[in-house]
């Protein structure tokens, strides 16, 4: 496997919740408040009760805040590497990744539903259910929830094509329409490395020594 990361010079990471568990962030089966993370991240709630997800958003910031990369994010984080990663907390970016797709959105801002304009996501810590100065319509945090199309997928498709390397870590790939990445890479004769487990020792193994610090 070392071998295939040495010798690809266009690289594709496709990351999930699982690269973050090293960094103390949660997987989308755990709980936040009691309530199951993937009740939190339907939009029936946040249509139903603004006010509870806005809440457990809020608790979601606390933790992401403390959270630092880990050394598969550092790994990743080669010249050669674009990451397409289906997480929201920043991570890839933060150790050093230039070019990253973040497919579910992020959590460091707002946007507003109707105006589309983006705010940073401490307007949220100032009022509990907060609503675009410009327009008055209410913002949401701007991460895709169930059901909406996921962000950037035709420049994700376009890398996959073009990369000499898919490495996918910490995901399952159960969703659509991120699990057909891995097989458009196929289709197009690109490698396919899986990690799933152990992310945090494989990778910087994997890539140049003392890459990952």
């Amino acid at each position: 496997m070392r071998e295939w990361v040495q010798q690809a010079e266009r690289i594709v990471a496709l990351t999930g919740a699982g690269i973050s568990v090293a960094s103390g962030l949660p997987t989308i089966a755990t709980e936040w408040r009691g309530i199951p993370l993937r009740e939190v991240f339907a939009a029936r709630m946040f249509v139903d009760d603004p006010e509870q997800f806005y809440a457990c958003y809020r608790d979601m910031l606390l933790d992401w805040r403390r959270a630092r990369p880990n050394a598969a994010h550092r790994a990743l984080a080669d010249p050669r590497v674009r990451v397409i990663t289906q997480n929201v907390d920043g991570l890839h970016q933060e150790a050093g990744t230039r070019e990253v797709l973040e497919l579910h959105g992020n959590l460091r801002e707002l946007v507003c539903l109707r105006c589309a304009a983006l705010f940073p996501a401490h307007v949220a810590e100032r009022n509990p259910l907060p609503h675009c100065p410009t327009c008055g319509a209410l913002l949401k945090p701007h991460i895709v929830l169930e059901g909406e199309e996921v962000l950037h997928l035709a420049t994700a498709i376009n890398w996959v094509a073009a990369c000499d390397l898919l490495v996918v870590v910490g995901t399952s790939l159960e969703m659509q329409p991120v699990a057909q990445l891995p097989m458009i890479a196929a289709q197009h004769g690109v490698r396919v490395l899986h990690c799933n487990r152990d992310a945090e020792t494989e990778l910087p193994a994997w890539f140049a020594p003392g890459l990952a610090r």
